[in-house]
């Protein structure tokens, strides 16, 4: 059972990114994400790996982004992205564009208490909150996490979604929107290294 909760603090401003933080009960068959496997790249490790990833490739956005996540002194590391479009004919901008990202905080991995990856996603979420935006939504997941050796742990799940009357519109509102994500990534990120927002 997900727990969810919006951070739309401005409900009458429909111009303001919308952000959901959700926390997934480590007993939700089929949520938890894994960190090891065939197909996951370590870019922190070998940055030159990004060439393997069809998303980086096809979108400079995303592959900026997974650069500065997997940078020597970013405390973030990521394990896994996808993005991907669809349409919705129900909708008055029918047209989604879409991406995920994995990432877990690179120096603890393996943090058994979720309680610094809530607060790094409630972090995330103020700072995204007041970003303009009111075709973007952004939803923080806290999902539990499988590690090498069976060991357990969390992660951050960050999607961002994109709507548009026509699918390049979704694509180029989609990549503003990965911009905004990064601002406030790297804002945070700094905000780590000066301990003003602890993970310990």
């Amino acid at each position: 059972m997900c727990h969810q909760a919006s951070n739309d603090k401005d409900k009458d401003n429909s111009q303001t990114m919308r952000v959901i933080v959700t926390k997934i009960a480590a007993r939700d068959d089929g949520q938890s994400c894994s960190v090891v496997g065939p197909d996951t790249l370590d870019l922190r490790e070998e940055p030159a790996a990004i060439e393997r990833i069809d998303a980086a490739r096809q979108h400079p956005g995303l592959r900026g982004l997974l650069l500065n996540l997997n940078a020597e002194e970013s405390p973030f590391s990521t394990f896994g992205c996808k993005v991907w479009a669809t349409t919705e004919t129900a909708e008055a901008e029918p047209s989604v564009f879409a991406s995920r990202i994995d990432l877990v905080l690179a120096h603890r991995p393996e943090v058994r208490d979720s309680a610094q990856y809530e607060e790094l996603a409630n972090e995330l979420a103020k700072l995204l909150e007041r970003e303009p935006g009111d075709a973007l939504r952004v939803e923080v997941i806290i999902s539990p996490a499988e590690f090498a050796g069976g060991r357990q742990g969390f992660c951050l799940r960050l999607l961002v979604f994109a709507r548009a009357a026509a699918q390049e519109q979704a694509r180029l509102r989609w990549t503003l929107g990965l911009a905004r994500v990064q601002q406030a990534l790297l804002f945070l990120a700094r905000a780590i290294r000066q301990n003003r927002v602890s993970i310990d």
